[in-house]
């Protein structure tokens, strides 16, 4: 995640933002939103306003439009105040403090200021400012939703201006053109200075010559030749020295510049090399995050299908447990019905239906005897009747005997049956059965428990696998970031130790001076201290010394004599703190230098310390004589060193601990697999002791069936045996009142009677009989409809118990068969689980590596800024360095001016003195001006004059040449001329000129004319100096535009075309430059072709394809050149909801490196953001803002969502 750079913008009385308003900004994407109105937009503006735009970028004419205007419910304000807060830990802008605060106020009156951290600045002092830092006149930093169309619909070339000012070209193309602007002023201006120039001197020359000339004053001549003399050699030793002098010190600066200019190249070299590194990085980074996504939905399909086939198990479990229910009710519904159906038939009374018959038979026959007794013919035969009603009652006493006896032979067969054994056989049959079924019930209760026991303990050893197995590439992936940051820091040790002094040093056998030189780490920074820039040099031996005379940096010579300084008499030496000294050289270096516990106890040491001593402190202070505290910072090789041994000892302990979890999780990956066997196995187990359940459940039912049917057996015997008990007893008492009743009676009348007595009797008879037999009938036909219904019941039952066996088969195969899917998907759900791991440890891995490359860009553009630092430092100390070497020449140029009048003034004169003479070379002591004598004047011709000046002026040279080097090897110092001695010879000369009215009126002229020559050339000198800056500029700024504006477009070009193949999910797109002739610079087309879709114009393409294209340059901008953040106010606008989702992933890649800003209505771009502002319109007009952190609330929500679930 990006860098929190934008820290928040406090607002009040800004536009809608009547009230003071504060927003946060969080690291990586700050979402805004809000109905249309609510002031969104004005956020944008108060950011644009507080860095200093106005008019149509803040949407407003006037100062006083952006402060509240009012409303129906509130009144107008008089004061805006917007400020930013902005963090400057890693140095943006160039100010010393780590937080900024940038604010800008406006009141009615059209007043306005800029503040920073609270005090005033002009607002060309923030421009400058922000320029430092990239946020001044940046097209980027603020993107609205027509620049995404803007920068498709621009012509090539305005494009090109668009592409440049990403590139930060523009700024320099703008400094050209400044710089050429003044280039062609000072160039015209110098010309008409030379026009003058050239008109003016040849009337100088001759005038001066006038001037001089004396006639008859021979003593003015001797005075004024020897004052020239002495002069000329005091003037021309002076400007020697200082020549010198300034010559060494530019040459210095110059040679010094051409270094950091050879380094800036290189580093700029570096640079280019390290962003295709980091291009390459990114690249295998993409893929190795696709590959994670891949590896993630394998995952998620395994665990999918993992949770599917757990969804099924329970599925099954549960039907099984609804079949098992089922048949158990089903089988307590057949024993209920077998109960009833157990029940014998209701016996019949047979002997009842035979006597029903026979009372039948005897009451028609009664009857009839009855009807003959009572007709008139019937009374003789009385007697006979009454006979054969005694032989009836006598065939019924025989008929009741026979029945008892029938009935008792049967009672004795009903006491003879085996029922009450069978049901004690079947009893222990049931309790047998019974104790078998509770015995498999324990078993299967004991081995499923053992199943979930040994299942648990396998998902314990394989969570506590996974663990170990995540730890391990999480430490060897940090092993491996670590390693990238060792490997980036090892390089830039090399590149230490290539430095040109280095490379030099080496190749003629020197080396390090800290080579092989140990010191105690609690001694380290004192050491490091007092050597300085010492702890970079090199031991080299005297004949290679001069070797490396035009190297920069520390050379010791090798063999140097004995100690420098002397110890200090009471604090220890520092050269005590070296443990190892192989050459002895770093000990003789550090001698004279002692070693304090404290600023304060070396500043009361101070007065005892030897002449050339230093006092440092075992935390890098170092004390000088005179009290001179400074606190020396380590060299960079040092630091490099101590952290580079650093990381070696974190990766050796990391690496350790990586093994160890790897042999951890080794272990724990046996007991795994010994843990599954054992599972499998208690799974079998399992399913054979629920089989054995199932047996021994049938097997107890069909005991109870038969130990009930056994039951109603015997309480069928036994009623059967009461029912038949008490027909004995009937029937006996039928037959004893049958015996008593024997009739002896005669005559009609006694048999009517008779039969008449035993027609009633054998109606009651009959009438009790039949009762009996009926109720039996009724008996039987509700026995029988019982049965069916049973039957029914029964057969019912049992289909459903077949059905569900049925099922519970199928069931028990597909679990079965389930089981070995699971433990197949278990297999693939842990495989895609390690590879997720292990593409998880690879991007880390390589987001280490990119982070490195990332660091080394970061260091390779802070190295480039200080040499750029650096570079400019030389250039404002070579102006005046220039400047006054321009002085000097213009100043030694005046004097040859000056010396060359003398010469042709008094040449004849001169050229008697020996001093003069000795100092000008043979060929030109000949030639000497062939002029009149002095003090005559003579009229010459123009080439004449001119052919005398040239002589002159190459004498001049000569002898100043000589006076200056004669002054140089004397080693006198050498001082300027004396003011009254000039004078005294411009007086000599002034005197030697004619005494008429011509003559002074020549002298006069000559000095107003030398007067304005002197300053013409003064110009001219400043002049010339302008127009060589301004060339170098421009040449620099040429250079540095084409090289600046190729890399930056290059880089934009791959990642332009990645960035359109992300957000449109395929196709390409590229960025190349038109080749039309007569055109400097070529303009910028975009070709693009959406996926499916052939290449074509961009006018073609639909709304939504040239939204994507466009926010695909623009984001591709921002990732080639990083903002600290930017802000996008609704470019999102005309995208579908398919194309937010990738415009969301974007500028989710885009917060890695910068922080984003973006107003929208999109749920998708809403979806990716870290917080979320919220804007609304009051009743009064003025807006209203509400924050929320997206991650705090998903970890609330998750939290609530699991405490719901844990307490269902």
């Amino acid at each position: 995640m990006s860098r929190l750079r934008l820290r928040e913008v406090r607002l009040s009385g800004f536009k809608t933002f009547a009230d003071k308003t504060t927003i946060a900004f969080t690291p990586g994407i700050t979402a805004i939103v809000g109905p249309n109105g609510s002031g969104k937009s004005n956020i944008v503006d108060a950011l644009r306003w507080a860095l200093g735009e106005a008019g149509r970028g803040i949407r407003s004419k006037r100062v006083d439009e952006v402060i509240f205007a009012g409303s129906e419910k509130r009144r107008q304000l008089g004061l805006a105040e917007v400020s930013l807060s902005i963090s400057n830990d890693d140095g943006l802008f160039d100010l010393p403090f780590t937080e900024i605060e940038i604010a800008r106020r406006a009141d009615r009156g059209g007043g306005q200021e800029y503040l920073l951290n609270r005090e005033r600045i002009r607002l060309r002092d923030l421009n400058e400012l922000l320029d430092g830092a990239g946020l001044a006149e940046n097209g980027l930093l603020f993107i609205g939703q027509g620049a995404v169309d803007q920068a498709l619909s621009l012509r090539a070339e305005e494009r090109r201006a668009l592409v440049e000012e990403f590139a930060g070209t523009a700024r320099h193309e703008r400094r050209r053109s400044r710089a050429e602007g003044e280039m062609k002023e000072a160039t015209e201006n110098r010309a008409r200075v030379e026009e003058i120039l050239a008109a003016l001197r040849p009337q100088e020359r001759r005038l001066a010559a006038l001037a001089r000339q004396e006639a008859g004053r021979d003593e003015l001549l001797t005075e004024a030749v020897d004052r020239i003399a002495t002069l000329g050699a005091t003037r021309a030793s002076w400007f020697a020295s200082r020549r010198g002098a300034s010559g060494s010190r530019l040459t210095e600066v110059r040679a010094e510049l051409g270094t950091v200019r050879e380094s800036l190249r290189s580093a700029d070299s570096d640079a280019n090399a390290r962003r295709l590194r980091l291009a390459e990085a990114r690249a295998a980074l993409e893929a190795a995050r696709g590959e994670l996504e891949s590896a993630r939905t394998a995952r998620e399909t395994a665990e999918r299908n993992r949770a599917r086939s757990d969804a099924e198990a329970a599925a099954i479990a549960r039907d099984t447990e609804r079949l098992n229910a089922e048949v158990a009710e089903a089988e307590r519904e057949v024993l209920a019905v077998e109960q009833i159906r157990a029940t014998a038939a209701p016996a019949a009374d047979a002997e009842a239906a035979a006597a029903l018959e026979l009372l039948d038979a005897d009451l028609a026959s009664a009857r009839r005897e009855l009807r003959a007794l009572q007709s008139d013919q019937g009374a003789a035969g009385g007697g006979e009747s009454i006979a054969r009603a005694e032989r009836a009652r006598s065939s019924e006493v025989a008929e009741a005997e026979a029945r008892i006896a029938r009935i008792e032979a049967e009672v004795e067969a009903l006491r003879a049956d085996r029922a009450a054994e069978e049901l004690v056989a079947a009893t222990s049959r049931r309790d047998a059965a019974l104790a078998t079924y509770r015995q498999a019930s324990d078993a299967a209760t004991r081995a499923a428990e053992e199943a979930s026991a040994s299942e648990a303990a396998e998902a314990t050893l394989r969570a506590v696998v996974g663990d170990r197995e995540r730890a391990a590439r999480a430490a060897e992936a940090e092993c491996a970031s670590i390693e990238g940051r060792l490997r980036a820091l090892e390089a830039r040790r090399t590149a230490l130790q290539e430095r040109a002094l280095a490379r030099s040093a080496r190749a003629i056998g020197g080396r390090s001076l800290l080579a092989g030189v140990e010191i105690r780490e609690e001694g380290r920074s004192a050491v490091l201290a007092a050597l300085g820039a010492l702890a970079r040099g090199f031991i080299v031996n005297r004949s290679g010394a001069s070797l490396l005379d035009d190297e920069q940096g520390a050379l010791l010579i090798e063999g140097s004599a004995g100690r420098l300084v002397a110890e200090h008499p009471t604090l220890p030496a520092l050269s005590a703190e070296v443990v190892s000294d192989p050459d002895g050289v770093l000990a003789r270096v550090l001698s004279g230098v002692a070693v304090a516990p404290s600023v304060a106890a070396a500043l009361d040491a101070l007065a005892d310390l030897p002449v050339g001593g230093l006092i440092v402190t075992r935390g890098g202070a170092v004390i000088r004589a005179g009290g001179v505290v400074t606190r020396e910072t380590e060299p960079e090789d040092a630091l490099l060193d101590a952290e580079i041994s650093q990381l070696g000892r974190e990766i050796e302990r990391r690496t350790a601990a990586a093994a160890s979890l790897r042999s951890e999780a080794s272990a724990e990956q046996t007991a795994l697999a010994a843990a599954t066997a054992l599972a499998l196995n208690y799974r079998s187990a399992d399913l054979s002791s629920r089989s054995t359940l199932r047996s021994a459940t049938d097997l107890r039912a069909e005991s109870e069936r038969e130990l009930i049917a056994a039951a109603r057996r015997a309480a069928d015997r036994d009623s059967r045996l009461e029912k038949m008990q008490q027909t004995l007893r009937d029937l006996s008492a039928r037959r004893d009142e049958l015996q008593a009743r024997a009739h002896s009676g005669t005559g009609t009348g006694s048999a009517a009677q008779e039969w008449q007595e035993r027609i009633r009797e054998l109606t009651a008879r009959r009438s009790m009989i039949s009762e009996a037999v009926e109720a039996d009938r009724q008996s039987l036909r509700a026995w029988e409809l019982a049965r069916a219904r049973g039957d029914a019941s029964i057969a019912a039952a049992s289909a459903r118990i077949a059905r569900a066996a049925e099922e519970r088969g199928a069931m028990e195969s597909r679990g079965a068969a389930l089981q070995a899917d699971r433990v197949e998907l278990l297999g693939r759900s842990d495989a895609a689980q390690l590879a997720v791991a292990e593409r998880e440890a690879l991007v880390q891995r390589l987001a280490g590596q990119q982070e490195a490359i990332e660091r080394e860009s970061a260091a390779d553009d802070e190295r480039k800024r200080s040499l750029r630092q650096r570079e400019s430092d030389l250039d404002e100390a070579l102006r005046p360095l220039e400047r006054d070497a321009q002085g000097l020449e213009f100043e030694y140029e005046r004097l040859i001016e000056e010396l060359a009048g003398d010469l042709v003034a008094f040449g004849r004169r001169l050229a008697t003195d020996p001093r003069i003479a000795k100092g000008l070379p043979d060929e030109l002591r000949a030639a000497r001006a062939e002029g009149a004598p002095e003090g005559e004047f003579e009229e010459v011709s123009s080439e004449e004059r001119s052919a005398q000046d040239a002589v002159a002026r190459a004498q001049a040279a000569a002898l100043l040449d000589h006076w200056g080097s004669e002054g140089l090897r004397s080693g006198t110092p050498a001082e300027p001329a004396d003011p009254e001695q000039v004078r005294a010879l411009e007086r000599l000369r002034r005197k030697i000129g004619p005494l008429d009215a011509a003559g002074a009126s020549v002298a006069i002229e000559h000095r107003e004319l030398r007067e304005r020559l002197e300053s013409l050339e003064a110009q001219t000198g400043d002049l010339d100096g302008a127009i060589a800056k301004a060339s170098a500029l421009m040449a620099e700024l040429d250079t540095l535009v084409e090289s600046t504006f190729t890399e930056q477009f290059t880089a934009l070009q791959t990642t332009f075309a990645a960035n359109f193949q992300l957000l449109f999910g395929g196709g390409d797109a590229q960025l190349r430059l038109t080749s039309e002739e007569g055109v400097r610079r070529p303009g910028v087309e975009i070709d693009a072709r959406p996926p499916l879709k052939r290449r074509q114009q961009l006018s073609l393409l639909s709304g939504g394809e040239r939204a994507l294209t466009g926010v695909a340059l623009l984001l591709g901008m921002l990732a080639v050149r990083p903002l600290p953040f930017v802000v996008l106010d609704e470019v999102d606008a005309a995208l579908d909801e398919a194309n937010v989702t990738r415009f969301g992933d974007a500028i989710r890649e885009l917060s890695e490196r910068t922080q984003v800003v973006v107003i929208t209505h999109n749920r998708g771009t809403v979806e990716v953001a870290d917080s979320l502002w919220g804007v609304t319109a009051g009743e009064d007009a003025t807006s209203r803002v509400f924050g929320l952190r997206l991650d705090e609330a998903k970890r609330i929500a998750d939290a609530a969502r699991a405490e719901r679930e844990a307490a269902r």
